[in-house]
């Protein structure tokens, strides 16, 4: 049976085929489509298996972990970013072993195109001592993933996937078979505190059998060879499509030869240098970082990304390795290639966000000079309405703000400093750090920006939806009840659409913070307008529109609220009829009243 699937649905077909009943993970882009792809599969074929998101990657890992020791054919997605959070759990599990098998896919970001690092999963895998496949099609993302869970089960090893942007989100007809959607789950554990609960000691006797599995391994990892001439480019994952690409335009089928490893590690290193020293000229291409390269032991004749003939940052799309081809001169009579990217633009949060409007208020209040951490989701776009001045990784505009407050009370210049993140990054992170901040008695507000969805990767459920991924009834979390019962005394809960009343409330808020000494919590709901709910919620009025005459052309609504649906033409702000949703919030922004609504 052909389907035309993306590489993130063609890895859920085969992990389900090959009989995963329990899979685990955490949205983010680009790894997002696998769950909803096997929930849909559960769904439409009746499969008896687990597959729901987890509150963070750390708690996905885990958990897949002990599902895989109990004998259950088990898996993880995540992006790259989050095998960072996972990082305690999967070093552990990879010398416990996974007696059900386990398969660990990490969606990398070359680029990066959405991501806050441009990092290469397989290197982690390499620190870890397990196995990676690198597919450079759907089809093989769909193969190597039922390949993977074999390798992991008969060795008891996890196995990654590491998938890039350009696999996960290209289409191709992939060859699917549907017959392992029978295979029914038969959990057992045999309890083995030796191995599941081991000291120090039985660690070290599990490093000695993890290496001996890597061994084994090595020997079954054979390359495949493509075309026959004297240079040779050693490859793997997407890298592999763009030279194939590039060897059929150019016709360089007699001059190259291509040996691509579907599993980058482990490598016998022996074998690949009996290959290498015949050739005078090794390039090795591959995506980010150079693993290949660093498993190769004498280097003399070989180049790439160690020697930087291949550049160390950015994708190496088809434009960049034709112009490495020309600078080695395997190319020629070619203009080369300049790699031009356009004028760089931060996007915009969505006309009618309730985020905007958050933000607006938030800057009402505390101005300028308040240090403003941020975190990682739509929010982060705050940065347009100069309301964002961190952003380093999920739930640490928490813990910055924790810091930030602590080092200015040893310069004796308090500073105020206002902490947003989102609702899902909350319950993913930003708990850990709010308690100890409660218990430090630091002096910050922290803003929760709820549109009740994990809105930036696909508007996927959060713990506080009363229902889960196939919609049955879910005990819902409230985040008001945890921060209270983290011990948080000023915790309040508006709309943030209610922008007058908003204003208030934070400056209540910030007059508790400079009183108590501690801590205050503000939690602004507004649905997402990507969901059914949001966008009816938000469309308010007929129309929005701008008085032309009391219209001053000051672009105050245009610089402190940046709503894209209000644009500059001709020296006067217009409503863009085709973006506006008439919610009317960009009211408030104008010191004149040049904006107005009609009911």
């Amino acid at each position: 049976m052909k389907l035309f699937l993306s590489g993130n649905e063609a890895i859920a077909f085969g992990l389900v085929e090959a009989g995963v009943r329990f899979l685990s993970g955490y949205p983010g882009t680009p790894s997002s489509e696998i769950m909803p792809t096997a929930v849909e599969l559960k769904k439409r074929y009746g499969i008896n298996g687990y597959y729901e998101w987890s509150v963070n990657e750390k708690s996905a890992m885990e958990e897949a972990t002990a599902a895989s020791y109990a004998n259950i054919k088990s898996a993880v997605a995540f992006k790259q970013v989050g095998l960072n959070v996972a990082m305690d759990p999967f070093m552990n599990t990879a010398l416990t072993g996974t007696p059900g098998g386990l398969v660990v896919v990490s969606a990398d970001d070359p680029g990066p195109h959405s991501s806050q690092t441009e990092q290469d999963s397989r290197f982690l895998a390499f620190f870890a001592k397990i196995p990676v496949m690198d597919p450079s099609t759907p089809q093989e993302a769909y193969s190597f993933a039922k390949y993977a869970l074999r390798l992991s089960k008969e060795f008891e090893i996890p196995v990654m996937i590491r998938t890039t942007t350009r696999i996960s989100h290209s289409r191709e007809d992939v060859d699917i078979d549907l017959h392992g959607f029978s295979e029914k789950a038969e959990p057992i554990f045999r309890k083995n505190t030796d191995r599941f609960a081991a000291t120090p000691h039985f660690r070290y006797l599990l490093h000695k059998e993890l290496n001996k599995k890597i061994e084994k391994i090595k020997q079954i990892n054979k390359p495949k060879t493509y075309y026959d001439g004297d240079f040779l480019v050693i490859t793997s994952g997407i890298s592999f499509a763009y030279l194939y690409d590039i060897v059929e335009t150019y016709n360089l089928q007699n001059k190259i030869k291509l040996l691509k490893f579907y599993m980058p590690y482990p490598i016998d290193s022996f074998g690949l240098q009996k290959i290498i020293d015949k050739h005078k000229k090794v390039l090795v291409v591959e995506e980010s970082y150079p693993l290949i390269e660093m498993q190769i032991q004498n280097r003399k004749n070989v180049f790439g990304r160690i020697d930087k003939t291949i550049p160390n940052e950015g994708e190496l799309i088809v434009d960049v390795l034709e112009n490495v081809f020309q600078d080695l001169g395997i190319v020629n009579n070619t203009i080369k290639t300049e790699v031009v990217k356009p004028p760089f633009k931060r996007p915009s949060l969505c006309p009618g966000c309730g985020h905007r409007s958050a933000f607006f208020a938030v800057k009402k209040v505390f101005g300028t000079k308040a240090v403003y951490t941020g975190d990682i989701g739509c929010y982060t776009l705050g940065l347009n309405l100069k309301a964002v001045d961190t952003v380093h990784c999920m739930g640490a505009s928490v813990s910055f703000a924790f810091g930030f407050d602590k080092a200015f009370m040893l310069g004796g210049n308090k500073q105020t400093v206002v902490a947003t993140i989102g609702d899902s990054t909350f319950f993913h992170s930003g708990i850990t750090p709010l308690i100890n901040a409660v218990h430090n008695n630091s002096s910050f507000l922290l803003v929760i920006l709820d549109n009740a969805t994990v809105a930036m990767t696909g508007n996927q459920k959060t713990p506080q939806d009363v229902t889960d991924s196939y919609n049955n009834t879910a005990n819902a979390v409230d985040i008001k009840k945890v921060v209270e019962g983290l011990g948080v005394e000023f915790v309040e809960v508006m709309d943030a659409y209610d922008i007058e009343n908003e204003i208030e409330l934070l400056k209540r808020a910030k007059q508790h913070i400079q009183d108590a000494k501690k801590p205050a919590v503000v939690i602004l709901k507004h649905p997402c307008i990507y969901t059914k709910e949001g966008l009816e919620t938000n469309i308010k009025y007929k129309k929005v529109y701008v008085d032309k005459d009391l219209c001053t052309g000051c672009k105050v609504c245009i610089d402190a609220f940046e709503c894209p649906s209000l644009i500059f033409k001709n020296g006067k702000v217009e409503v863009d009829k085709v973006t506006c949703i008439n919610c009317g919030q960009c009211v408030y922004s104008c010191p004149f009243d040049a904006i107005g609504v009609k009911q």
